[in-house]
């Protein structure tokens, strides 16, 4: 209890980036702060989080209005988080909108200062990628939940059909989980393919189906609302996102979080092929002699094609 109380009284100094205010929301919203919100300053704050963009854009008679509540009520969450009131607010996600639009050429300059500040010069880059990989893994492992894991592959197994999504960077693991799933069982589909649209791969959603998005920073807004599309519709979702206080996992309650630490202008993704991968094993297991029926009319068909050599 007291590294808990420890950790709330760190989390009372003023947020100063829209992660902070993302972790301090998630705090909030499970009673885990010293900060008490009512439940329509939590919702107001959680629509200003969904939207990062449109509320830097936006004024707060704007937000109020679409929000249904007074003005006072934003200026007062504002001051409650030790801000000035709505304008530094504001300015929390105005700064994270100009940030995000230079983000990968920061994250160059930052790995460019880090290698010509090395003390270690015999260390290759190879060694440094590696090293950084495996303390990514360490740190997903430390915070492995073992019950969540086995509801997400219960999710898995029981669907009628599973859409996978990640896009631009998160697109490779996406397909690499898709093209694992299809070969132990029907109806997988990979979404946001190319010449396909979202709204088109959603469009025939049903309740029984499950959604698997992965998503990490800086995160792709149709994947955010693809997952928001998910909640409202009442269709299930599992996220493997970067955070707790990922938008990804704000939607769901059936999340992994993998560790992406690195000074590169990519993501690493070490960490995120571990989770799939280790989805796919467990699936293996659960499924039996089904997942080798399923493998065996897949490697006939590959054999006809005479695709592998």
């Amino acid at each position: 209890m007291a590294y808990i109380n420890e950790i709330v009284d760190k989390t009372s100094i003023p947020p100063n980036s829209l992660e902070e205010l993302r972790d301090l929301y998630v705090q909030m919203s499970r009673g885990e702060h010293a900060i008490r919100m009512s439940r329509r300053s939590l919702k107001v704050m959680k629509a200003m989080l969904d939207a990062p963009s449109e509320t830097a854009a936006k004024s707060i008679s704007e937000l109020a209005a679409e929000n249904e509540v007074h003005v006072s009520t934003i200026t007062r969450l504002g001051k409650k988080l030790g801000l000035d009131g709505y304008h530094g607010l504001k300015n929390l996600f105005r700064n994270n909108l100009a940030a995000h639009r230079s983000f990968y050429s920061r994250q160059v300059k930052s790995f460019l200062d880090q290698e010509h500040g090395r003390l270690d010069v015999d260390k290759t880059i190879v060694e440094q990628v590696v090293e950084d990989e495996w303390s990514n893994v360490m740190v997903t492992l430390d915070s492995f939940d073992e019950h969540n894991f086995a509801a997400i592959v219960d999710l898995i197994t029981r669907a009628q059909h599973i859409f996978v999504l990640g896009l631009r960077g998160c697109y490779p693991v996406a397909y690499y989980l898709s093209f694992y799933l299809q070969m132990i069982r029907d109806h997988v589909s990979l979404a946001g393919k190319s010449g396909h649209m979202l709204g088109e791969d959603f469009s025939s959603l049903q309740k029984n189906d499950l959604v698997i998005a992965i998503g990490v920073a800086p995160y792709t807004r149709e994947t955010v609302e693809a997952c928001r599309l998910c909640r409202q519709q009442g269709i299930d979702l599992v996220a493997i996102t970067d955070g707790i206080s990922s938008p990804l996992a704000s939607e769901t309650s059936n999340f992994l979080v993998a560790a992406i630490q690195g000074s590169y202008f990519f993501s690493p993704v070490v960490a995120l092929i571990i989770y799939v991968e280790a989805l796919l094993s467990e699936l293996v297991v659960r499924m039996g002699d089904d997942a080798v029926l399923r493998l065996n009319h897949t490697e006939n068909i590959l054999h006809k094609f005479n695709i592998e050599i």
